[in-house]
């Protein structure tokens, strides 16, 4: 069974928009390279094993149903354009409506060293946006950390809106991973919204921490990824808590990052700073 390393970081997994809020989370599975001949023998295994699982069970992704819209209503896309140029990737709210969590390969800059300027989107059913959010800053591992830079492993930022988001019901739940092998489902957006601006899922497994199912940028799912754009969350379908987040970054398309010391942190000290605005307010 996929057991969680701790408890998610909302309340409760799918929290329900009034009562979303933070709690602790463990220590998390350390990730090791892999390298050499057994790095190859490997990936060798692990695409003759997923072309064979793909081929038996016709995993392809499919759309949401309502149920599902509600549920995963903190799933949006951020756009980034700069110089001449689009980038999108999936993004999911945590702990609150205007705090969102992605990859840092969307914001980088262009040849000119200038910023890109990003909007947070949400979609509705039939792929229409329903707003779009300019957002305010983002903190990137890859800016944060100078020996993290272009790491997959650490391809994570953290997006305050500039405004909470209206259409979202819920926040998503996110918790550390455990390592353990487990039915997961993904939720996300194509990489070219040209051709489907619908959000999709699809469902498979994670595997377990061992060499089989490791490389040195994350952990292996064997759900249908093709046209996924990076961001997307890996959910536990047992419990509902994001356990990871794809990314395309390396050699092979199914890779699943985990949280790690900074990501949580970051997350902490942003929820900290809207508790503390808000008691101002007050």
């Amino acid at each position: 069974l996929l057991v969680l390393g701790a408890v998610a970081l909302s309340s409760s997994a799918l929290a329900p928009r009034a009562g979303a809020s933070s709690a602790s989370c463990a220590q998390h599975a350390c990730l090791s390279d892999l390298t050499g001949s057994r790095t190859a023998l490997v990936e060798r295994r692990y695409t003759t094993a997923l072309q064979r699982t793909s081929a038996d069970r016709g995993m392809q992704p499919f759309e949401l149903s309502d149920q599902d819209y509600s549920a995963f209503s903190g799933v949006g896309v951020i756009l980034c354009s700069a110089g001449g140029h689009t980038h999108s990737s999936t993004a999911f709210l945590v702990g609150g409506f205007d705090l969102a969590v992605t990859v840092a390969h969307t914001f980088a800059k262009d040849a000119s060293g200038a910023a890109p300027e990003c909007v947070y989107n949400s979609m509705d059913s039939l792929g229409q946006v329903r707003e779009r959010i300019p957002i305010a800053y983002v903190k990137s591992q890859w800016e944060a950390e100078a020996d993290a830079a272009s790491q997959p492993a650490k391809d994570f930022a953290v997006v305050r809106l500039s405004q909470s988001s209206r259409y979202a019901q819920r926040t998503m739940p996110l918790g550390r991973f455990s390592g353990s092998p487990g039915p997961v489902l993904m939720v996300g957006y194509r990489a070219d919204l040209d051709v489907d601006t619908l959000k999709r899922k699809t469902r498979g497994a994670v595997y377990a921490r061992a060499d089989e199912g490791r490389t040195s940028a994350g952990f292996m799912h064997d759900m249908d990824a093709q046209g996924m754009a990076a961001g997307a969350p890996v959910i536990d379908e047992r419990s509902g808590v994001i356990i990871g987040i794809h990314t395309p970054l390396v050699s092979r398309r199914n890779t699943m990052i985990t949280m790690n010391d900074w990501l949580e942190a970051t997350l902490r000290a942003e929820m900290q700073l809207a508790q503390q605005a808000g008691a101002k307010v007050n």
